[in-house]
């Protein structure tokens, strides 16, 4: 797998809802009336001509837990001064343990380092898509926009930068996760059945045509 760029989508939310039909490990509130109105945002890559899309999820407290980094996932952050920075109250915030971050900050300015989790990037909830049900995100920030829309805009920024510079890393983790699974024939837990979301997308693509 790999990116001919860094390029975040849009998913069409009908097809979302499908294929959590086929897949539950696709993730989809049917009981949420705005869910269905909320933009699927993801990033996309080449899989020998099948395009893959590997979802952003909001951060969550759970993924306070979590590792920075490991073979399955990312979590996109944002290191910032406690003191001096403007925090939301639904920000995740956590303490920065990681030597790597910390080797870049000032030992003075250490103690009031945190790390603001803006998303995670799940490997193992890739899935396939095709030029019909995607849309590229265009960053588009305007004194005419919303504050919501300017400050989502802002977030995706910081986002793609994260993402934009370990690119290779994610191509080659994905890649590693998708051939796994094919050569294995074996579906293992919290990870989409990349095989049976392929057909999926076939059987989604004939009937478009039909109607």
């Amino acid at each position: 797998m790999n990116f001919d760029k860094v390029q975040f989508v849009y998913i069409d939310v009908a097809y979302m809802e499908y294929l959590n039909g086929i897949d539950s490990e696709i993730f989809f509130n049917k009981e949420d009336e705005n869910y269905r109105l909320k933009p699927h945002l993801g990033i996309l890559l080449n899989n020998a001509g099948m395009k893959y899309v590997i979802p952003l999820t909001s951060a969550k407290e759970k993924h306070k837990g979590w590792a920075d980094a490991t073979a399955n996932w990312y979590r996109i952050y944002e290191v910032i001064d406690i003191k001096n920075d403007p925090v939301d109250r639904d920000d995740i915030i956590v303490e920065v343990k990681n030597q790597e971050i910390l080797k870049k900050i000032k030992p003075e300015d250490q103690v009031n380092a945190r790390q603001r989790i803006l998303s995670v990037l799940d490997m193992r909830k890739m899935f396939p898509v095709d030029d019909t049900v995607y849309t590229e995100v265009k960053f588009n920030i305007s004194s005419n926009g919303s504050r919501s829309d300017n400050q989502r805009t802002f977030l995706m920024i910081k986002e793609y930068n994260f993402l934009n510079d370990i690119s290779e890393d994610i191509a080659r983790k994905a890649t590693k996760i998708y051939e796994k699974q094919i050569q294995k024939n074996k579906v293992l837990p919290y990870h989409c059945d990349y095989r049976k979301l392929e057909q999926a997308l076939a059987e989604y693509k004939k009937d478009e045509k039909i109607d």
